[in-house]
Formats: structure tokens, C-alpha cells, sequence
């Protein structure tokens, strides 16, 4: 199965294309290719490459699909140029993972910057930062401190700036 998709992080874009063979992953982006061991546990994916081992969550949003790994959260679009630009759509940032929302710095009504903190999970003793995928706007927060979220719950809608 091979696929392209956008992936978008610090407001850059970069056109990925993959292709799963069994247990492996072949990644290109740009001039850049990498193999790698990719195994899956629930919503739960271990990628191994050059003798390194790294644990990211999977959950499915509206947009796309978001990935967390080593405390940093991407969103990974489908690549579908036929769709208008300018559409309203909402951002849905959903827990990584099983845990505890240690921190809700997202106020609805509030203007963020892509990059900005809006929720803080702890899981394990270690803490994952959700930030804002894009420039935009909270919609809704579904969340507090303290409170114990499940894998794939609905933390904060976004709506997309003009």
C-alpha cells in the first residue's frame, strides 16, 4: 500500500509518501528516504530505525490522522488538492494516549498560534504537550486538570484562522 500525505509542523508543509511492506515502512520526503521497523499495539505503534526505538500514539481526527511522539504532536493530512483552501472545518486535538490532564492552557474563545501549549497529558511518568496544529481559534475545551482522559478522547476543537 503506498500513500502520500502532507505532514505539517511548525507551519511548514511537507509532501510524505509511504509504503508499508509488512512490518516495514518506506518514508520519502524531499530528497530524504527511510526504513524502518514499524509494529502496532492497540492504537499504539513502535518504530524502530538504526538501532533506535521510539513509542508513538495514533488517533484518527476529522483532518487527518495525529501522531504523538517524544512529546511532540502532528497532524498528518491526506493529500486531497481538489479541496477548497478556504473551507471552515474544526480541528479535533484528541488524547495520544491513556492518562491524566495535568494542565488545560487553552481557554475557549481564545486566539492561539501554531505551537502554542494547549493541553498537558501525563501517562507513566511521562508528559505529552498537545499544541495547536495551526493558527486559529478554541472552539471548545472538553477537558480539565485532573481529570483521567482515554485514548482517542476529544480534548479541544479548533476552528482554522482565514
Amino acid at each position: 500500500m503506498s500513500r502520500r500525505l502532507q505532514l505539517r509542523h511548525d507551519g511548514n508543509v511537507l509532501a510524505v509518501t509511504y509504503e508499508r511492506k509488512g512490518e516495514r515502512i518506506a518514508l520519502d520526503f524531499g530528497d530524504r528516504h527511510l526504513d524502518a521497523d514499524v509494529t502496532r499495539d492497540g492504537s499504539w505503534f513502535t518504530v524502530g530505525s538504526g538501532g533506535k526505538k521510539t513509542r508513538c500514539a495514533v488517533a484518527r481526527g476529522r483532518r487527518g490522522v495525529w501522531v504523538s511522539c517524544e512529546g511532540r504532536t502532528y497532524l498528518l493530512e491526506d493529500d486531497h488538492p481538489e479541496e477548497a483552501k478556504g473551507s471552515a472545518s474544526t480541528d479535533e486535538l484528541r488524547a495520544p494516549m491513556t492518562g491524566r490532564v495535568v494542565q488545560v492552557a487553552a481557554l475557549k474563545g481564545a486566539s492561539v498560534r501554531e505551537g502554542d501549549l494547549l493541553v498537558t497529558i501525563e501517562a507513566m511518568k511521562m508528559e505529552f504537550r498537545l499544541v495547536a496544529p495551526e493558527d486559529g481559534v478554541v472552539a471548545d475545551v472538553r477537558c480539565a486538570a485532573g481529570e483521567r482522559v482515554e485514548l482517542g478522547d476529544l480534548l479541544v476543537q479548533l476552528e482554522p484562522s482565514a
